[in-house]
């Protein structure tokens, strides 16, 4: 599903509602923005070392 986002007069963006909710974001949390081409990419960053292991595919110790 493609969503229409609209730029703001300080350049801001409004996330749709599903899509916030589907990638389960909060108030707060921080995105990674990288330029592919002529696209925009936004990642969730990682809230703690344990997710970002496992987002790359690798089960955490337990010694994170």
């Amino acid at each position: 599903m493609a969503d229409i986002l609209k730029v703001g007069r300080k350049g801001e963006l409004l996330l749709p509602r599903h899509a916030r909710a589907t990638l389960g974001l909060r108030e707060g949390d921080e995105l990674v923005l990288t330029i592919e081409d002529d696209s925009l990419v936004l990642k969730r960053k990682a809230r703690r070392f344990a997710e970002y292991l496992e987002n790359l595919g690798r089960k955490p110790t337990g010694r994170e």
